[in-house]
């Protein structure tokens, strides 16, 4: 049996996919740029294991994020908003340190670009197309559920003659 889906899936992903895999890569770049910044110039006795636990912690908060926004809560989007503008907080007073040119470029590169991707075009009519969708969702939910009780009505019936 075929699945089918509530809007056609492919002309979406053309559409959408680029910009949310964007952001969600220049979340995971930016924070492990931030992180290994932090690592070597700010905190230099911090632990390697120390560095790799905020690296998945904020791995994990990236992929709630995206996933909550996915699935149609656009509110979602402030964390990741957060998250870059922390990690510009984080990197800008880095130059104090003289650190490698490549990794503070890169502190600035990929926070800015998920800022920018994030207040697109694009990345907020997927927002709102995953709004609707959630709203679809809802509504056939209720539309089965209705129909179940429905169902179950009509066996009590049959069952009590």
């Amino acid at each position: 049996m075929r699945m089918k889906f509530l809007v056609p899936l492919r002309p979406f992903l053309v559409r959408n996919f680029p910009v949310f895999i964007g952001v969600i890569f220049s979340g995971f770049f930016g924070i492990t740029a931030v992180v290994a910044l932090v690592e070597n110039y700010y905190l230099p006795s911090l632990s390697n294991a120390a560095a790799e636990n905020a690296c998945v912690v904020l791995a994990v908060f990236i992929t709630h994020c995206n996933f909550m926004i996915a699935y149609g809560r656009p509110k979602w989007t402030w964390g990741m908003y957060g998250l870059f503008i922390a990690c510009l907080l984080i990197a800008v007073p880095g130059f104090h340190f003289s650190p490698n040119s490549f990794l503070y470029a890169e502190c600035f590169f990929w926070p800015v670009l998920g800022l920018l991707l994030l207040h697109s075009k694009r990345h907020r009519e997927m927002r709102d197309k995953a709004v609707e969708l959630r709203h679809m969702r809802s509504e056939v939910i209720a539309a089965i559920e209705k129909r179940r009780k429905h169902e179950r009505a009509i066996i009590r019936i049959k069952k009590s003659r």
